[in-house]
């Protein structure tokens, strides 16, 4: 019997063992839960921040993407404004070679009139239509 009474001694202590064990699993399972769901919760944090910091530099992005089309519109303005004073210099010079021409040809007229007697200023009214 003394098998049977240490036995029935270490129940008592044993049950006790069980249910301090019992509790600690508990406690484990619930902090285990408790883990997980703050788990969660960070990984649903960490994807909220990371969208948003993706919303920043967009928003960053943004602006110089605005500026740039601003750009690209005042670059086109001037590329404009440039074929329009290329095409006004094309007609000036144009002009410009006719008034050398007539210039020209008023300075031989005016050598030639008095090489050959006439008043200068004869030539230059009659190359003009002036009547003097």
């Amino acid at each position: 019997m003394v098998g049977g009474a240490s036995t029935s001694r270490e129940e008592p202590g044993r049950s006790v063992l069980e249910g301090q064990l019992a509790a600690a699993v508990r406690r484990a399972e619930e902090a285990t839960t408790e883990l997980q769901e703050r788990e969660a919760d960070l990984r649903a944090s960490l994807a909220r921040t990371a969208a948003l910091e993706k919303e920043m530099a967009e928003m960053r992005l943004r602006p110089q993407t605005d500026e740039a089309t601003g750009l690209c519109r005042e670059a086109d303005e001037l590329r404009s404004q440039l074929g329009s004073e290329r095409h006004r210099y094309e007609l000036l010079r144009s002009e410009m070679k006719g008034l050398e021409r007539a210039l020209a040809l008023v300075g031989r007229s005016r050598t030639s009139a008095s090489r050959s007697g006439v008043p200068s200023g004869s030539a230059g009214h009659y190359l003009t239509g002036s009547s003097g």
